[in-house]
């Protein structure tokens, strides 16, 4: 009995510790079209680097627009950002939130942090999602296992994703890959019924790397984007006619809560969002934009608004459970001036050739940024 007591509150002091050193990341804005409004953002996927993409699009809406922006990751047991991690942290914050931006991937966690979340879509808050937010629970467990993406139950079929942003991963009735993912990159435009739509002011025809997905809008969506596949990675002229356009976003004026209810919450959904997609301005207007409207903001929405990036931005390549950056805290983050992420922060998996090669041929940039933090790493031979 005494060395289980032992055991339980040294459990207790670690847990502390942990969270402690994890304190969650926030921008305070100041004066700004946002000033008084706070939206927090989930950033927990395994692959596409929501852990970059998250922090350098909050410090936009920050610093330019005065939103307050806390920022949520999934953290390691020694308070480090690990990418798709069992454990995020300070959810508890999305109580006071007015927009919560979600961006995550086969995600599970404890009953506790799934209730925080449950919890928001109960009051019918509104939800701006990127890429594998559509499938962002997998082996969830617990009280919350009809948020799993494959969920089959009619009481929340297809789970979180296709009950709150119309879809989930699944080829036949869903989403699924379309062209060559790495290889690839698509040209997005606005579909001819929402070029005058506010989400889309002053976004000209954009580039992301992040591959096309073959989506299945829910009839009750408005389409918003589609996607022309290239038969390059970088921008290009080059259209692999093969490929038809296909859509990239919608929005929704409402999503079924876990209750069963229907809220009457703006939604908008894109299946854009890797790190290396905000390299192009008119894709940061196009998510400022989206965080505007789905925040009932559409009449602040201008052609001028500020979306450059504030601080340094270094963002790596997206890849399944490969080449985030190691041992990097939220609050090496904080403030202005920070890079996302540090320079000096090492790379995971640097050594599985059979997983990077086909990913760092489209990247020689990135691949000497790796060299001169692992100078002796042989992770690419170049064909």
């Amino acid at each position: 009995m005494k060395k289980k007591l032992i055991t339980t509150i040294t459990s207790a002091f670690c847990i502390s510790g942990m969270t402690a050193s994890a304190a969650p990341l926030v921008y305070e804005g100041g004066e700004g079209i946002g000033k008084g409004k706070h939206i927090v953002f989930l950033a927990n996927d395994h692959e596409y680097r929501s852990e970059e993409t998250c922090p350098a699009l909050a410090k936009i809406l920050a610093k330019h627009q005065g939103f307050k922006c806390t920022v949520l990751f999934g953290i390691d047991e020694d308070g480090n950002i690990e990418p798709g991690a069992g454990n995020v942290p300070h959810l508890e914050v999305l109580k006071e939130a007015d927009l919560l931006v979600f961006f995550t991937r086969f995600m599970s966690l404890s009953d506790e942090q799934v209730q925080h979340i449950a919890d928001y879509t109960e009051r019918g808050g509104p939800i701006v999602g990127m890429r594998t937010s559509t499938h962002c629970f997998n082996e969830q467990g617990g009280s919350w296992k009809k948020f799993n993406y494959n969920y089959k139950g009619e009481d929340y079929q297809g789970g979180f994703g296709k009950q709150i942003f119309g879809n989930t991963w699944n080829k036949k009735t869903g989403q699924s890959h379309y062209g060559k993912n790495h290889n690839e990159g698509g040209t997005f435009t606005a579909v001819e019924s929402a070029k005058a739509n506010p989400i889309m002011t002053g976004v000209a025809p954009f580039h992301a790397y992040s591959g096309a997905y073959k989506s299945q809008p829910p009839a009750d969506a408005t389409p918003i984007i589609e996607v022309q596949v290239l038969k390059t990675f970088e921008p290009s002229t080059k259209l692999n006619t093969k490929r038809a356009k296909v859509n990239a976003g919608w929005t929704r004026d409402h999503y079924t809560a876990p209750s069963g209810e229907k809220k009457d919450a703006r939604v908008v959904y894109t299946s854009i969002g890797a790190s290396e997609d905000l390299k192009d301005a008119n894709t940061r207007r196009f998510l400022v934009n989206s965080c505007l409207w789905a925040a009932g903001m559409e009449k602040s929405i201008t052609p001028e608004l500020n979306v450059d990036f504030v601080g340094g931005y270094e963002p790596s390549a997206y890849c399944t459970g490969s080449l985030y950056r190691l041992n990097v805290k939220p609050a090496d983050l904080a403030g202005w001036d920070s890079v996302v992420m540090p320079t000096s922060a090492g790379f995971a998996d640097v050594n599985n050739k059979a997983r990077l090669s086909k990913v760092l041929i489209n990247r020689p940039a990135l691949v000497e940024k790796i060299k001169s933090v692992h100078p002796d790493a042989d992770f690419f031979e170049k064909k």
